[in-house]
Order: C-alpha cells, then structure tokens, then sequence
C-alpha cells in the first residue's frame, strides 16, 4: 500500500530563507541548551525535514563542521512480518502464531523508509529479531554492515492461560499485552518494568553510537521504540520527525552541541 504520507515536503516559508547553520548557531550563542528557546529553534529546524515518497533522510547543514554538531538517531519499525495475522485461533493455535512472528522475515516493502546518502553511514543497527534484520537488510543494499543486538529486541510477550477456544487473533495478542503490562501475564519472560529498564540500556546504547558517529539508524518495534523515543527526549533529544506507529514507520531524534 502506497504509504500516506508519499511526496509529502516540508518547509517552512517563514523561515526558509534562514540557513540552518544560523538556527543553530543562535542556539550555541544563546547558550539556550534544553530551555523554551532552543525547543522553538529545534521545531523550526523539524520543518526542514523532506520525506519524499516515504523515504526520510537525515538533516544536511550548511557546513561539515555544522554537521558535526547535530547528533541523528532515526528509529525504524520493521516491515510487516510474512505470515497471515487474521482470523480466528484457538489458544495453542495463537501461541504457535507469536512463536511464528518473532521468527519470520517481512514481505518485500513498497518503499524504503530511509534514504540514506552514500557512505552516509556505516552499520546499521537492529534488533535480533529476524522481521528486523530482514527489513535492515532492504535499507543496506549490500552496502551497509548489520549489527543486531538482543538489547533492541520487542518487548517480551506470550499468550495468556484460558480455555483452548477459538477467538479473534488480536484478542489473543492484545489482551496478551494488556495483561502483561498489567503484572499479570509475566510468568517465565521479562517483566514490564525489566523491558523498561532495558529500553533505558539502549537508549545508552544509542546515544554511544550517534556521539561517535554523528548518525545512527536502529531497525526494530513499535513498543520498544515508543519507549526508546520516550527516554531519549527526557535525556534532552528533540523529536524531529515522528512518522507514527505502523509498519516501517520512523522516528528522528535530533540533539544539538556546541
């Protein structure tokens, strides 16, 4: 499916004369670091963000050395997974069926969720899931290192105990997941507050990696993203670009030094 937010360009025409070195360069002579100001600079620099069919790409200053100064971090989900996720399933039937998901690889994407600029990066970062590298592996063209990590695995899920009737897949795995967050259904795999604290390891992670090379990309899930994005920004990351929450959807996480 053509994705919804295909051509969609953004600029902002109050702005759009201001070269981004300035914007930024205000922040670093203001000395603004995380107050109101330099969260006004940040949303007008997130206008400068173009997404063209899909694709979304890293922010490009006007200098090197500018360049240098603006920490990336793109969150990815993975494509969607190659198995049918409709109808009705009995309880082992679903149990079969999360086993299936986090061992699968994805259909072939429409689009590519990132374009990434030649030689721009050189490793990818992914969860050890398989739907994760599988979609890491489209973005890599052969031409880009994968490194996954248990670390940016999803939160931890299996199905909950009743009787072995049939009923609608996504009661299974939604109730599934309500009841886990709920302290309820963590029998033999991570709890919730664990896949937390997890998420702050890797935001550590994350963070290591764009101070060392400027941009990082990590390809894995929708909960663990959402908490990823969560803990960056109270860690000072601005949110750029938030693309939503379904298949291939992206996150731009940006922070600025001087």
């Amino acid at each position: 499916m053509t994705p919804s937010h295909k051509r969609i360009i953004r600029v902002n025409s109050k702005y759009s004369a201001i070269p981004l070195i300035l914007l930024l360069s205000t922040i670093s002579h203001l000395g603004w670091g995380q107050t109101g100001g330099s969260k006004k600079i940040y949303k007008e620099l997130a206008k400068k963000i173009i997404v063209v069919d899909g694709s979304l790409a890293f922010l490009e200053l006007g200098s090197k050395e500018e360049t240098s100064k603006l920490s990336q971090i793109m969150l990815v989900r993975h494509g969607e997974p190659a198995l049918n996720k409709k109808g009705w399933r009995k309880r082992k039937e679903a149990e079969k069926f999360v086993r299936a998901y986090d061992s699968v690889g994805i259909y072939e994407p429409e689009y590519l969720p990132v374009s990434l600029r030649s030689g721009e990066i050189d490793t990818i970062l992914t969860s050890s899931l398989n739907r994760s590298i599988s979609t890491a592996k489209y973005l890599a063209k052969d031409q880009i290192s994968l490194k996954n990590d248990t670390l940016f695995r999803e939160f931890e899920r299996k199905v909950f105990s009743f009787p072995n009737i049939k009923l609608p897949l996504k009661f299974w795995t939604a109730t599934s997941r309500v009841l886990w967050i709920g302290g309820l259904n963590k029998k033999n795999i991570e709890s919730f507050s664990q896949a937390k604290k997890r998420a702050k390891r890797g935001v550590a992670r994350l963070e290591e990696s764009a101070k060392k090379n400027g941009k990082t990309v990590l390809v894995s899930h929708g909960f663990l993203n959402r908490y990823l994005t969560k803990y960056l920004q109270k860690n000072g990351w601005h949110l750029a670009y938030n693309g939503g929450k379904g298949y291939l959807s992206q996150q731009l996480l940006i922070r600025y030094s001087n």
